[in-house]
């Protein structure tokens, strides 16, 4: 540990982050969906993919590539792994193709989700002790490391992430997991408010696989374009996932959140252009959008961001309360839409004002806020006095991954 530098993992639902302890950033960030070639047939199905005839197709440049029969795979699902034969193909790909190092080298830090289970746990372990041979590894919960990134030990974490945010209460570097409260509404939410808005108003969402040219045509008039010919018979998860990548530049291009008491008719309006030339200004729409995570009481039973802050604290301590609503860390990718940080502070100030004190921190540098928990993980990592937290390839093999699993727990 002393040796080498360790390499940290942070495992999202969209995608999954990694890179050496000492960078600033992750070298890394490929989404955590495989292609899957089962000899060109869809409806061929194995038991174990790896090794026999399935050829997995990993990161963003290789995915982007239209293959008939490609069925596309979703590693993590809320945080959690879910196909690990599909994870073991990924983790291969980072140390061979992006990382470029031998996995024996480097102990390894992975961030979890407060959530995981030990099965989940114990079945990470093998695969790093037994299948990669690492030295050693440390776990760590996400919102702990996304806090310690920010250089504290203590508050609440709201992580907006592909599909769900959290408020997750940290005291002390622990998570307090009895009083975390989850909401629906993450990036995925926000996509699917998105396709309802395009739907209703007549604009087709169009890939760019499928476009061979495009003709310039004033704002919101018929798009003028021409299909490939060439294009191989793709399958529905392939098209969909394009489809989506069109909707998600729609979202981190025009979105925006507006403060509480907004007029929307005067703020300004947005331009943007689809992929087949269709094009016009977007104005109130823009912030209608995002507004249901503030405000969904029109969504029935939906709980508003500040609301889940709120419960968060109030199942913790009184004692800790006002030191918790004065560390309220921002973090995870949905978090990233313009006017989400600021928002949120003013809801909770504005909607809890017995509360002494309301800090909102959220860094400005985009790349802080999308890698929280992989920066905080690397600082642990890199952090000496916390050697003590490593658990080295000699303890798994005498005492086993249950018992590793039992102590991280307690």
């Amino acid at each position: 540990m002393d040796t080498y530098i360790p390499v940290a993992f942070d495992a999202g639902s969209r995608s999954i982050r990694f890179g050496f302890c000492y960078d600033r950033t992750p070298s890394s960030d490929i989404p955590a969906v495989l292609g899957d070639m089962l000899d060109g047939k869809e409806s061929v199905v194995h038991t174990n993919r790896i090794g026999e005839n399935s050829t997995y197709k990993v990161d963003t440049n290789t995915l982007c590539v239209p293959r008939e029969g490609m069925e596309l795979i979703n590693i993590m699902d809320k945080g959690l792994i879910q196909d690990w034969d599909a994870f073991e193909n990924l983790m291969e790909y980072a140390y061979s193709s992006c990382l470029f190092t031998d996995p024996k080298l480097h102990p390894i830090i992975f961030t979890e989700s407060p959530m995981n289970t030990d099965k989940n746990r114990e079945r990470l372990m093998e695969l790093l002790f037994e299948k990669f041979n690492v030295p050693a590894m440390m776990l760590c919960k996400n919102s702990a490391a996304a806090a310690f990134s920010c250089g504290l030990q203590t508050g609440i974490v709201v992580d907006s992430g592909a599909t769900h945010t959290t408020a997750v209460p940290v005291y002390e570097g622990n998570v307090i997991t009895g009083a975390i409260v989850s909401s629906p509404m993450g990036g995925d939410f926000i996509l699917n408010k998105c396709e309802q808005y395009l739907s209703e108003n007549n604009i087709d969402v169009i890939p760019h696989y499928l476009i061979a040219k495009k003709q310039p045509v004033n704002a919101k008039e018929i798009p003028i374009w021409s299909r490939k010919n060439t294009v191989p018979n793709v399958t529905n998860s392939w098209h969909n996932y394009m489809c989506k990548s069109v909707v998600e530049d729609f979202k981190h291009t025009v979105l925006e959140v507006a403060d509480r008491d907004a007029i929307l008719s005067n703020l300004p309006t947005c331009h943007y252009e689809f992929p087949n030339g269709y094009n016009q200004e977007f104005g109130s729409e823009r912030f209608k959008i995002p507004e249901f995570l503030f405000n969904p009481n029109e969504s029935g039973d939906l709980t508003s961001l500040s609301e889940i802050v709120h419960l968060c604290a109030e199942m913790c301590s009184n004692s800790i309360i006002d030191e918790l609503y004065a560390n309220i860390i921002v973090t995870g990718g949905n978090s990233l839409i313009k006017g989400f940080p600021r928002r949120l502070h003013l809801e909770i100030a504005a909607n809890y004002k017995n509360i002494s004190r309301v800090k909102l921190t959220a860094p400005i540098d985009s790349s802080i806020r999308r890698f929280g928990a992989w920066i905080g993980g690397a600082l642990l990592a890199t952090t000496a006095k916390l050697n003590h937290l490593w658990f080295s390839s000699n303890d798994y093999h005498e005492n086993g991954a249950n018992e590793i699993s039992l102590y991280l727990t307690h």
